[in-house]
């Protein structure tokens, strides 16, 4: 009986993100960070130029001169829902002579009101699921022109109510300015995440199994244009993703087996100042050049953001992003709030 439950919540995790490098873990934490990042494409492993995120390159932090709070909330279809939380800032190390940058974030997503059946079709209530990201990044000056960063997460994930993971995965990253308007970012992302799934509790000690849903480790190269007279930002970054072996065992214990993939992909995006107080944004991602159709499962976007100064020390703006995703007759929102403090 319950594991008709739990496979129902394995589904809609994987539907939830679907095309988000397949349906493998962790797809939450690939769909992009705020409303600045969907809206631009997610093409941001490279900007530090603009509002910078340590989740697309940990070493981007260290140019964020001015503390950044941001605060997403995300707006979606299919009972899902998406949460940004995130610091970061530059900081000049004791020595007064190196620059240093920390990021602090936290990604939370779940499905809710998901119809709970047993085998005869009797109502079980209403279930859900989640999952978190913690993520804590630093970033370093080496040079003028050189920054390097790593992060650490942890992911801590709820599949059913005795059936929970928590696991630890890497980041590191580089930025490289090639001028004051070119520069140019690397990152790999999620090494060695994974969620590791243990059931004895649901089906019982003989029955029940630890199953490793590993995640694709992502690997993000992009540059980034300041635009002339303050203009605004251009981003394009191209990536790969290594998408993990994994097996599957059916319900008559036939095992199923997948060979580790590699798929490549492009993004883009772009902000334009239209004035001091507003910018526009857009971006579309998911140009994936492995699939028969490239462009079939594209995702475009597009945003506004409006800052206002109220003092010399600190700045409050106002994002909005929508952005559109195959399966779905719905946009992605996301309505956010960012503080900028001296």
């Amino acid at each position: 009986m319950k594991k008709i439950i739990i496979l129902t919540v394995l589904f809609l995790t994987a539907l939830s993100s679907y095309a988000q490098v397949g349906s493998y873990a962790g797809a939450f934490a690939r769909m992009g960070f705020g409303a600045r990042g969907l809206s631009m494409g997610n093409a941001l492993v490279s900007d530090a130029f603009g509002e910078v995120s340590g989740y697309y390159n940990p070493s981007l932090s260290v140019f964020q001169r001015d503390g950044l709070i941001n605060l997403g909330y995300t707006f979606m279809s299919f009972d899902r829902k998406l949460n940004f939380v995130s610091f970061n800032k530059q900081f000049v190390l004791s020595n007064g002579k190196q620059t240093a940058g920390v990021t602090l974030s936290w990604i939370n997503a779940g499905v809710t009101d998901i119809d709970g059946r047993d085998n005869d079709a009797r109502s079980l209530g209403m279930l859900s699921t989640y999952e978190n990201q913690f993520a804590l990044g630093f970033g370093f000056l080496v040079s003028p022109q050189v920054a390097l960063g790593i992060g650490f997460k942890m992911y801590h994930s709820k599949l059913y109510d005795e059936v929970t993971s928590t696991n630890v995965g890497f980041d590191a990253g580089v930025t490289y300015l090639a001028s004051k308007e070119l520069s140019i970012g690397l990152s790999v992302r999620d090494i060695a995440s994974k969620y590791t799934w243990e059931t004895s509790d649901v089906y019982g000690s003989v029955n029940g199994r630890i199953t490793e849903d590993k995640f694709p480790t992502l690997a993000d190269l992009g540059a980034s244009y300041l635009l002339p007279e303050e203009l605004g930002i251009v981003s394009l970054g191209v990536g790969a993703y290594f998408n993990p072996k994994f097996e599957t065992v059916d319900t008559l214990g036939v095992i199923t087996k997948s060979d580790a993939e590699i798929n490549f992909g492009a993004k883009f995006g772009g902000e334009i100042n239209i004035n001091k107080y507003v910018k526009f944004r857009a971006g579309v991602e998911r140009i994936d050049f492995t699939a028969d159709d490239f462009m079939g499962n594209i995702k475009p976007g597009a945003g506004i953001n409006i800052t206002k100064s109220f003092s010399d020390a600190w700045t409050l703006g106002v994002d909005y992003s929508f952005q559109f995703e195959p399966f779905s007759h719905r946009p992605v929102q996301n309505l956010g709030i960012t503080f900028k403090f001296r």
